[in-house]
């Protein structure tokens, strides 16, 4: 164990990415990173707490996969149905869709009603309430966000249309589309241009013109309304290697993909740079618990034992929305465990972060070997 600490403590800390002022972009807040290190590029206000407006989605979207397999069906509800100045799918009360149907409607068209859909009934229990159902699906969300450590990101609805104690942060975000690239489901949900139902009633076209305009491009997610501003977050690619920006409340009716677009090819320049040798990692990183972690930690607890994990529920909860039926969450200071327990839960963190610290060490290795091969990128707007 003390090896382990000391291991820890001789790895060496990154300095802090800053604000890029060259770059001049007029969004808010901002992040740009490296989507495989987590290496951060560039940056402003990327830990403050924003209205995000639709890339709410995004961490929807994972809950959906991570809750229903793409063939399950759900029917919809009056209580699905959004104010007619919100994005829509536009469906009625009554009708039925498969998850994968309605994620694909949520994700293009940015359709509010397809992501209340999708919570109330991947949410729902016997004898639930259509909003009982919606809050339990938000709670295992929320739950979701807490074990990873995402500390400025608390999820009120499942859309992100405008209400207040609803936010997140860039750097929030940018760690969360970190860990959602890993959903084959999603990238093809999130780099879809059109998509059309079973039965063609309906198709779906994706609302963020860089999929059509951007070289290199991946996929992402738009987000808009009056208190979040314009909101965008991209995944880009060249030669092998990938990146994340994202931009939050910026400027009508071009600045806001303007920003993004600089801040992918900043990104994948400094990439370049970094496998061709002539700059090396120095930029703070973005980390992230896996959320499965917290179940490792509940297992550690004394008298807990391999395969029967201390249920959440038995904690005290946290309520994130007085008067929200069904919408708790365990509490962010505690996972109950005995000092044996934390001993065995500190001792697994530490030995995971010493693999971490390796494998980022090796990577700058690699990289400070690799022949340059900076291939190409343009934009056009």
């Amino acid at each position: 164990m003390a090896m382990l600490i000391v291991a820890v403590a001789m790895l060496p800390f990154p300095t802090l990415a800053q604000e890029a002022p060259e770059l001049r972009i007029t969004s808010t807040n901002y992040i740009a990173i490296d989507a495989e290190t987590g290496e951060i590029y560039a940056q402003r206000g990327a830990h403050e707490r924003r209205a995000p407006a639709s890339l709410t989605k995004v961490f929807t979207a994972i809950e959906t996969i991570e809750s229903a397999p793409p063939d399950a069906q759900v029917i919809t509800s009056d209580a699905d149905l959004v104010s007619e100045f919100a994005s829509q799918v536009g469906f009625a009360p009554g009708e039925t869709f498969t998850v994968e149907e309605l994620l694909y409607g949520m994700m293009l068209p940015s359709g509010n009603d397809a992501a209340r859909a999708l919570a109330r009934g991947l949410g729902a229990q016997d004898g639930d309430s259509d909003e009982e159902a919606l809050n339990r699906f938000l709670a295992r969300l929320n739950q979701r966000v807490q074990n990873m450590g995402l500390a400025n990101t608390q999820l009120l609805n499942p859309d992100g249309w405008g209400i207040p104690g609803h936010y997140s942060s860039p750097y929030d975000l940018a760690a969360w589309m970190m860990y959602a690239l890993r959903y084959s489901r999603f990238v093809q949900a999130f780099s879809s241009g059109t998509y059309e139902t079973a039965d063609g009633r309906y198709e779906f076209r994706n609302n963020n013109r860089m999929l059509r305009t951007y070289e290199g491009i991946v996929g992402g997610k738009t987000g808009y309304d009056d208190d979040a501003g314009w909101c965008l977050i991209n995944v880009a690619e060249r030669d092998g290697r990938r990146v994340i920006a994202v931009t939050m409340n910026g400027v009508a009716p071009d600045d806001w993909y303007d920003d993004n677009r600089v801040l992918l090819d900043y990104a994948l320049d400094q990439q370049a740079l970094r496998a061709a040798g002539v700059a090396g990692m120095t930029g703070e990183i973005v980390r992230f618990r896996d959320p499965d972690a917290a179940v490792i930690l509940a297992m550690a607890a004394a008298g807990a034992t391999v395969g029967a994990p201390i249920p959440i529920s038995q904690a005290a909860p946290e309520i994130l929305a007085p008067g929200a039926p069904g919408m708790s969450l365990a509490p962010r200071n505690a996972i109950g465990a005995s000092a044996s327990g934390w001993t065995t839960a500190a001792a697994v963190a530490a030995a995971l972060t010493v693999l971490h610290g390796a494998s980022i060490w090796r990577l700058r290795a690699r990289r400070a070997v690799t022949p340059a091969n900076p291939g190409t990128a343009s934009a056009s707007d």
